[in-house]
């Protein structure tokens, strides 16, 4: 009797199928879902953000709730010189040169994203375009086509040092860590402005040298703007957390890092 090939069983659901699942729901033709179109925020000295609707990954840390949990019932389709007039309108009352759309996945959509950068790139505006990396580590060619705008940055954010801890921590296949690391390389090779931030709540010390080494060897440049993320326990996420049984090490708490004894309890 013939031997049955077994292959070894995914550790967690693929975030490249999750991608494509997502986009059917919260894009339509050259519209996207959003929450809201414009908040202003503190990050980067001020900037003014909308609010997208869908992820491909679901990071059990994560502050964004209805927007990636339940992108079936949240927001509406907008096009993207509704977002755009949306954005530069508050970000002119706010003196904000930055704009971007946030906790969401930014890359969901090309064609939407794409006409939003064309629109930025006639204005004074800069666009942040925040992401996890998924996409763009998938396709070499989405990085390519990125670089032809001129006022676009990429903050590619990377969801803890290693394999395993993003295993647990997105309940996404181990493999797929790479996907960011394989992104910034692109996205460098392309001459796209771009940096990392780096998820380091959960982490050991060892583990986040071996990730800022790994990074160094795509480009050292990447260590001089690396961002060091430590989570926020607002009350769902700490339910959250708490129930997947993951203690962080590190929480951010009124502007500063505290650092979280073993027998801290954060519920």
């Amino acid at each position: 009797m013939a031997t049955r090939h077994n292959p070894k069983k995914p550790d967690g659901y693929d975030p490249i199928v999750l991608t494509r699942t997502t986009e059917r729901t919260v894009v339509k033709g050259n519209m996207r879902k959003y929450g809201r179109l414009s908040r202003p925020l503190r990050f980067y000295g001020g900037i003014t953000s909308a609010q997208e609707v869908g992820c491909n990954l679901r990071c059990k840390f994560c502050f964004s709730d209805k927007p990636v949990r339940r992108p079936h019932s949240t927001g509406q389709f907008y096009t993207p010189q509704e977002v755009f007039d949306q954005l530069t309108k508050a970000a002119t009352k706010y003196g904000h040169t930055l704009i971007s759309a946030s906790a969401s996945e930014g890359t969901l959509g090309r064609q939407h994203l794409f006409e939003l950068l064309t629109l930025v790139d006639k204005s004074d505006f800069v666009y942040v375009l925040e992401t996890n990396g998924i996409t763009l580590g998938h396709d070499p060619d989405f990085a390519n086509e990125l670089s032809k705008f001129k006022n676009l940055h990429v903050r590619v954010s990377i969801k803890g040092t290693n394999e395993y801890e993003y295993n647990q921590l997105t309940g996404a296949v181990s493999e797929s860590y790479n996907l960011p690391f394989k992104a910034l390389k692109y996205l460098m090779d392309a001459n796209v402005s771009c940096n990392v931030c780096l998820m380091i709540s959960f982490s050991k010390q060892e583990d986040i040298e071996k990730a800022e080494a790994r990074l160094a060897a795509i480009r050292p440049g990447l260590l001089k703007s690396l961002e060091k993320e430590h989570i926020t326990l607002f009350p769902k996420v700490a339910k959250r957390l708490s129930n997947e049984k993951l203690k962080p090490r590190t929480v951010r708490h009124r502007g500063k890092i505290i650092k979280l004894k073993k027998e801290e309890s954060y519920d």
